[in-house]
């Protein structure tokens, strides 16, 4: 049974007997529930983390092979952006959207195709080594050539990515080539965590 919002409660004793004594109208405006019977404790947190992938198509790429978003902070060139993850979650769905001040396809130059991948390691390592990341590659692909101004919202539930509290996430979009004109070029980037 779903109780209403804004619900106000009373913690009264099981062995107290619940029969209504009152009019048929005050009966009427309460309701008792039982705890936890009544109550949904199934119900699902989310948290999402906006980040910005800066100089996007350059030819300064991270350890990851691609453009990672920055979560925060601004890092470094050449450094893998990410988050760390303080409790247990999975990755629930992954945007991303083009915010250069001129079209994809200007900056791209010819024909360039974009994939995105989801990388997960464990904190206290390094970074920037590659071989401590598990990459999982998501569906959606940009080919700058198709639209302006690119963007999307995938559901990435599917590819089962746990993160126990202590790990790192990260985002990273993969050109097929280094871009003609990426000066001060950017993409912005969410990525939703559901809490387990």
């Amino acid at each position: 049974m779903a109780v209403p919002n804004g619900t106000r409660f009373i913690g009264i004793s099981q062995e107290v007997d619940l029969t209504e004594k009152k009019s048929d109208y005050l009966n009427s405006l309460t309701q008792p529930y039982t705890f936890p019977d009544d109550f949904d404790l199934n119900v699902s947190s989310y948290l999402s983390y906006a980040g910005t992938m800066t100089n996007f198509g350059g030819n300064q790429t991270s350890a990851l092979g691609g453009y990672t978003a920055d979560f925060g902070a601004v890092k470094s060139l050449n450094q893998v952006g990410f988050i760390i993850v303080s409790q247990d979650c999975k990755v629930a769905s992954l945007g991303w959207q083009w915010c250069g001040n001129i079209q994809i396809s200007t900056a791209a130059g010819t024909n360039k195709s974009i994939g995105f991948k989801i990388s997960t390691a464990t904190v206290g390592n390094n970074m920037n080594n590659p071989s401590l990341w598990t990459d999982y590659y998501i569906t959606t692909m940009i080919n700058t050539d198709d639209d302006p101004y690119p963007g999307f919202l995938e559901d990435v539930s599917a590819l089962n990515i746990d993160l126990p509290a202590g790990s790192v996430v990260a985002v990273t979009a993969l050109s097929s080539a280094p871009f003609d004109n990426s000066t001060s070029l950017e993409a912005n980037v969410i990525i939703t965590l559901e809490s387990v």
